[in-house]
């Protein structure tokens, strides 16, 4: 790494670190080894119980470009926002602990940003799965968005094209952000956001750059793990869902673009209900209701009051991302489905909807509600049958 003083630091590049003591060589070493060599590298450890604290302490004491800092465990926002305010350089990456980078990543992200005078650069992404890696492009297609091009842009930033694709990856590590304008947008930062809390800086420094580039580079490797922190995260999830609707709607709101933002933003956290994590339904048991199958906004009958009905229920009143016609059960006469709310199933002949989703676990009792329904004359294609984990 370059030995010039602080002042001459192009770009601070933030790690924020817990418990990865098996990962930490691998991203260190990665950052240590890239061609471009006029940055800083900050280690927050977020109060690891690991040896990850030793190992930064081992990296600070080694090179002189490489500074550490200790805190209580506050979570990544915090740790992120804690590099941000000790960064010297005039421009910000960040790397999470457990991934690693190309040795050519920073010099293609620093070389972009000051060709095009942008605020913002943003790049692909390998997904390392085991011993596969795929290689994942922004929906955006490549360019420089400014003046016009910038409120196509904005169109489709959270969705694109349809439910379950973003036209820019949501994600804080492949893109490389100027420092003041990155503050600016950090103000106010909600620290009890703890899924998809890249989103919630990312879609703000956007809306308030004036020239992006997006570029198919893809030379930083995220790499999935099923004990990842991300994957552990599973309480309080939709708590998280309504805390980061309401962040964004205020920060869209401060900008010139809400009217474009809103009608994106309630479809992107239907989507974050199933895609940003759906190991989190696991708080009420592993069931799902299948939103692949059923378009958003679809009228359906929801058909079961167990455990598995219920817990459909829970979901789709809290992500909004359907409207139940009726609620449907054999046992409507227990007191306690009475008090839901559920109805007989002869109800259903007298309803209009789009889909009778049967929510139910025993697949010999699913078989029997098919033919149930098939004999009330209800077309096949408007039969759904949960997804399971």
């Amino acid at each position: 790494m370059d030995s010039n003083s602080n002042s001459n630091i192009l770009i601070s590049v933030i790690i924020p670190v817990y418990n990865v003591d098996k990962f930490l060589h691998r991203c260190v070493d990665s950052v240590i080894a890239q061609t471009y060599k006029n940055f800083e590298i900050i280690l927050i450890d977020d109060g690891s119980s690991d040896s990850s604290g030793l190992i930064c302490d081992d990296y600070a004491f080694k090179y002189k470009s490489i500074d550490v800092y200790h805190q209580k465990n506050q979570g990544v926002v915090s740790a992120r926002e804690k590099g941000t305010y000790l960064a010297k350089g005039k421009y910000l990456s960040f790397i999470d602990a457990d991934d690693w980078i190309e040795p050519n990543f920073l010099q293609s992200l620093i070389e972009n940003i000051e060709k095009y005078n942008a605020d913002i650069i943003i790049e692909g992404y390998y997904k390392d799965i085991k011993e596969k890696n795929r290689k994942v492009k922004n929906h955006i297609g490549e360019g420089v968005y400014e003046a016009e091009t910038r409120i196509l842009f904005y169109k489709e930033m959270l969705q694109y094209n349809t439910f379950y694709e973003f036209g820019v990856e949501p994600f804080l590590w492949n893109k490389l952000f100027k420092r003041d304008l990155f503050i600016d947008c950090m103000d106010g930062m909600d620290h009890k956001i703890f899924e998809a809390e890249d989103a919630a800086l990312v879609f703000p420094y956007l809306l308030h750059s004036k020239r992006i580039v997006v570029t198919e580079d893809c030379f930083y490797h995220y790499v999935y793990r099923e004990s990842s922190v991300t994957n552990e995260r599973k309480f309080n999830y939709f708590d998280n869902i309504s805390r980061l609707f309401l962040y964004l709607n205020r920060k869209f709101q401060e900008t010139d673009y809400y009217d474009i933002m809103l009608p994106q933003l309630a479809p992107y956290m239907r989507m974050l209900v199933y895609i940003e994590n759906p190991d989190a339904f696991a708080q009420e048991g592993k069931y799902i209701f299948p939103f692949r199958k059923i378009p958003v906004d679809s009228q359906i009958v929801l058909y079961g009051a167990g455990h598995v009905g219920k817990v459909y229920q829970h979901q789709i009143r809290l992500s909004k991302y359907c409207h139940v016609a009726a609620w449907v059960d054999a046992s409507y006469f227990r007191e306690d489905l009475r008090q839901l709310g559920v109805k007989p199933p002869h109800t259903i002949e007298k309803l209009e909807y789009d889909f009778i989703v049967i929510a139910i676990e025993n697949k010999e009792v699913v078989c029997t509600v098919k033919k149930m329904l098939l004999d009330m004359g209800v077309t096949e294609t408007k039969i759904v049958f949960f997804d399971e984990l």
